[in-house]
C-alpha cells in the first residue's frame, strides 16, 4: 500500500477536519473534542499491541517477549489511559456526564458518550486511519521493523507532549467561554501537531544515521564470529564457521529476538556488517 506524502497529508488533513463537521453540526465544546483526542489515545494503543504480537516468528521461544509484553503494556498504558481520561472529564465534562451518566467509571461512561456526543463516526474515522498507517508501514518495512521497546514507549510522549497542550489549550477556552474560534485553533493545532510527528517519523525511518551500529556492538559482532557459538540449556554450541551457524536453526531464532530487542531495521545493517566481516575471514 505505497501511499504518498502529499496524499497521506491530505488524509491526516481531512481526518481532522471531521472535528470542524461536530463543531458547527453538533455543537462539540472544547471536552467533546479532547475526550476524542482521548480515545485516540486508546486507539493507538490498540495497534500497538498489534505491532507487537504481528511480527514474523522462526522459533516458539520468539513468542516469550511478545506474549509477556503485550499484556503488560496493556495494563500499564490501560491505567496511564484511564487516569488520563478521569482527569480529562473531570475537569472538562462535569456539566455534560451528569445525570444518568452520574458516578459511572471511566469504562462505563466512553459508549454513552460516544453515542450522546456523536462521536461514533469520529472515532471510526480514527480508527480507519491507524488501520492505513500500519498497513502502509507494514508494506514498506514489513512485519516487526520496530523493536518492541520503541513501540512501548512511543504512546506515552505522544499523550505527554499533545494532552499538556491541548489541556492548556481547554482551560483557556473555558475562561473565554469557549469561542469557536479557539475550538478551530485548537483543531488546527491537533492537525499541524499530526502532520510534524509523522513527517519527523518518516525521516527518521529513512535516516542511514538512524541504524548505524555501534562500535561495541562491531566490536561483539567480530568476537562472535571468531568463535561462532551459541549456549542452548548450558550446552555450549560450538560451529566450524558463520555459513554453519547461519543455516542453523539457532541463528534464525537469534535474527526473531534480535529483531524485536533493536528492531528490524537495525537488523538488517547488522546483518549486512556480519555477512561482510565473514566474507573478510573465508579470504
Amino acid at each position: 500500500m505505497k501511499i504518498s506524502k502529499p496524499v497521506f497529508i491530505f488524509i491526516l488533513i481531512l481526518l481532522n477536519a471531521v472535528p470542524v463537521y461536530g463543531v458547527f453540526n453538533w455543537g462539540w465544546q472544547s471536552f467533546d473534542l479532547i475526550f476524542l483526542y482521548w480515545l485516540e489515545n486508546i486507539i493507538i494503543g490498540i495497534f500497538m499491541i498489534f505491532r507487537i504480537i504481528l511480527r514474523h516468528y522462526n522459533h516458539a521461544v520468539e513468542l516469550a517477549m511478545p506474549l509477556f509484553m503485550a499484556p503488560f503494556f496493556t495494563v500499564h498504558y490501560g491505567l496511564f489511559c484511564y487516569g488520563h481520561g478521569t482527569f480529562v472529564i473531570g475537569l472538562f465534562g462535569k456539566a455534560l456526564t451528569g445525570g444518568e451518566l452520574a458516578g459511572m467509571d471511566i469504562p462505563e461512561i466512553i459508549i454513552p458518550l460516544i453515542e450522546t456526543r456523536h462521536l461514533f463516526w469520529p472515532v471510526v474515522a480514527l480508527f480507519v486511519y491507524q488501520l492505513i498507517d500500519w498497513l502502509r508501514d507494514t508494506k514498506e518495512r514489513g512485519f516487526g521493523s520496530d523493536s518492541i521497546k520503541d513501540l512501548t514507549t512511543a504512546p506515552y510522549r505522544r499523550i505527554i507532549i499533545l494532552h499538556i497542550s491541548i489541556i492548556a489549550s481547554g482551560f483557556a477556552m473555558n475562561a473565554l467561554n469557549e469561542p469557536l474560534a479557539g475550538l478551530l485553533l485548537l483543531i488546527a493545532f491537533k492537525t499541524a501537531f499530526d502532520i510534524y510527528h509523522w513527517d519527523k517519523d518518516e525521516k527518521n525511518i529513512k535516516d542511514p544515521k538512524a541504524a548505524v551500529i555501534s562500535e561495541k556492538v562491531k566490536k561483539n559482532i567480530n568476537a562472535f564470529l571468531d568463535k561462532p557459538a551459541i549456549t542452548v540449556n548450558g550446552k555450549e554450541i560450538v560451529y566450524k564457521n558463520f555459513d554453519e551457524l547461519k543455516a542453523s536453526s539457532h541463528y534464525r531464532m537469534m535474527k526473531g529476538l534480535a529483531s524485536m530487542i533493536v528492531g528490524g531495521d537495525k537488523l538488517k545493517e547488522m546483518e549486512t556488517y556480519i555477512e561482510e566481516q565473514a566474507k573478510q575471514r573465508e579470504k
